[in-house]
């Protein structure tokens, strides 16, 4: 069976994600800039390059070329001046009084177009400011508006931690945390300690849920009741790196024991 040459390169635009190409007949190895077109030649680094199934790679968009010193060179100087682009938008944002916060912006390697991130607390009708700034660069112009945990993505910054958020350093493609992740993982805590730069859940709270869910699997449900030796009472609390529960016994006592030590009972029956 023949196969298509495909290439996985990562785009050196503000979004920095990694999409497969057809390869074609271009030899190419990891680490290799090339062209590739992507709504507009952009320069990427191959990832790695792959042998797709039958007429896969005609469903993708190709690799022009391996980049050139010259193309190189031009994708520099677009960032450079994309830079100087976003801050004389903003003027021009200001002049239409819209409610848009710009976050970045980025030229193809052709400069054919002009492409500028924002954020908005809601749609934003940018018709004339569109035909203002075609006038004024002289290309194509994209608007795209992203959420707040977008625009931490593209811009970075350092997390609680004390390291870059996640999403900025390998998190391509971050997905909605909900606050069951923390509710999982016994998280009774301030929203606030759990939020990131983002304003929105830390996604580290998706990193050991399973792990947490499976622990917690063998554990007594909080508010089931149990038995500890002569003792009756209700959990109240895990603690699961030490593996113990916390129980309120029936005289009001709260007394921290091993996992091993907690003797599950039946749930009672309501009286009639």
């Amino acid at each position: 069976m023949a196969h298509d040459r495909v290439a996985l390169v990562r785009l050196l635009d503000v979004e920095r994600q990694a999409t497969y190409f057809r390869a074609g007949e271009i030899q190419l190895a990891p680490g290799m800039h090339c062209v590739v077109d992507h709504g507009g030649p952009r320069l990427g680094v191959v990832v790695e390059e792959v042998q797709s199934g039958l007429e896969l790679g005609g469903q993708l968009e190709p690799v022009l070329r391996i980049a050139t010193p010259a193309d190189i060179d031009s994708h520099r100087f677009n960032e450079a001046d994309a830079d100087r682009a976003l801050k004389s938008t903003r003027a021009t944002v200001a002049r239409h009084g819209l409610p848009m916060h710009l976050v970045a912006a980025e030229y193809s390697l052709d400069r054919r177009l002009l492409r500028i991130f924002f954020t908005a607390p809601h749609r934003v009708d940018f018709r004339d400011l569109l035909r203002d700034l075609a006038n004024q660069y002289g290309t194509r112009i994209e608007l795209r508006q992203m959420g707040h945990r977008d625009e931490t993505r593209l811009r970075g910054g350092y997390g609680r931690c004390g390291v870059e958020v996640c999403c900025h350093r390998f998190l391509r493609e971050p997905k909605p945390v909900p606050m069951e992740y923390a509710y999982d993982q016994e998280l009774f805590v301030s929203p606030e300690r759990i939020t990131g730069v983002c304003g929105r859940l830390m996604c580290c709270l998706a990193y050991e849920r399973e792990a947490y869910l499976a622990e917690l699997a063998q554990l007594p449900k909080l508010g089931s009741q149990v038995r500890v030796g002569d003792k009756q009472g209700k959990v109240v609390s895990h603690s699961i790196f030490r593996r113990t529960v916390t129980v309120l016994t029936e005289d009001r006592d709260r007394i921290e024991v091993d996992v091993a030590e907690v003797t599950p009972l039946p749930p009672q029956k309501p009286p009639k």
